[in-house]
């Protein structure tokens, strides 16, 4: 599972666009609309992210409400909880036309209800197909509370194998993205490898998929699907039809993020299907 922690703390290197100078003009009340990005880690959602941002004006969609990200703007903004850093997201994150761009994973809309109603609790960890519609109910009820007018864009990535790698490499080195130009950690690229780990992760993103479609058809909303594979094998036409369906006619620019994947993930891929002997898909 992701939320596991490294068994040591790599130096990770500041976002820019998590700074106070990608901030809006602080908006008053709450937004128009919200372009809400639900996905999991490793999929590429910073590229998209990224595109939305600087390309189609759509709000800045980080992790906001994510353990990763939520400390360093709740400090920011004086926000002790997800009321207050819902506040403090509308007001700072929303752009002058009253767009909010938003990222989330499964785990932060499960915490943001449980704050809300601890009684939710008993859910954790229940596999999609066990949960009854009424979870999703007060989920999606939490959703329209905290992000106005929601569009959904589902961002997934279909190797799990190559997500999960790409997780294990990040969490133990503290690269979570390449950017030119901005500090890089000055640690090895490289990470134990464990098998149950990565199997742990091929699970959990799993599990946290299923969760996002079942709310999804609870709350009655038919999202943009896009995957991983589609967004870099053809960048501009993914990214266009991401943007199209958000009603932006902007035209996709060139990625400033550079691909991470190297000879070190792809050994690490080829020893778990050489240890495992599982059909497991080559991208």
């Amino acid at each position: 599972m992701l939320t596991e922690s490294p068994a040591r703390a790599p130096f990770v290197a500041p976002y820019d666009l998590a700074s106070a100078a990608h901030d809006y003009p602080v908006w008053d009340g709450p937004p128009r609309r919200t372009v809400l990005v639900c996905t999991h880690p490793r999929s590429g959602s910073t590229l998209l992210g990224e595109a939305l941002y600087f390309d189609g004006g759509l709000g800045c969609p980080l992790e906001y409400f994510h353990a990763g990200f939520r400390p360093s703007f709740s400090r920011r903004w004086g926000a002790c909880d997800f009321d207050s850093l819902s506040a403090a997201v509308r007001r700072h994150r929303t752009t002058p036309d009253g767009t909010l761009g938003v990222k989330l994973f499964w785990r932060d809309i499960e915490e943001i209800a449980r704050e809300a109603d601890p009684a939710l609790e008993r859910f954790a960890n229940v596999p999609p197909c066990d949960v009854p519609a009424d979870y999703y109910a007060a989920l999606a009820a939490h959703v329209a509370r905290l992000f106005p007018d929601p569009s959904f864009v589902h961002l997934w990535r279909e190797d799990k194998l190559r997500q999960a790698v790409s997780a294990v490499l990040a969490v133990e080195t503290g690269r979570w993205r390449s950017i030119p130009g901005t500090p890089d950690p000055m640690v090895p690229a490289t990470a134990p490898f464990d098998v149950e780990r990565i199997e742990r992760m091929m699970s959990y993103s799993d599990f946290c998929h299923g969760h996002f479609r079942n709310l999804f058809a609870a709350m009655g909303a038919t999202p943009h699907g896009v995957t991983y594979e589609a967004l870099t094998a053809d960048y501009a036409a993914s990214v266009r039809a991401v943007l199209r369906h958000l009603g932006s006619d902007a035209e996709p620019q060139a990625p400033r993020m550079r691909r991470q994947a190297d000879g070190t993930s792809e050994a690490m891929v080829l020893r778990y299907l050489r240890e495992r002997a599982v059909p497991v898909r080559l991208a």
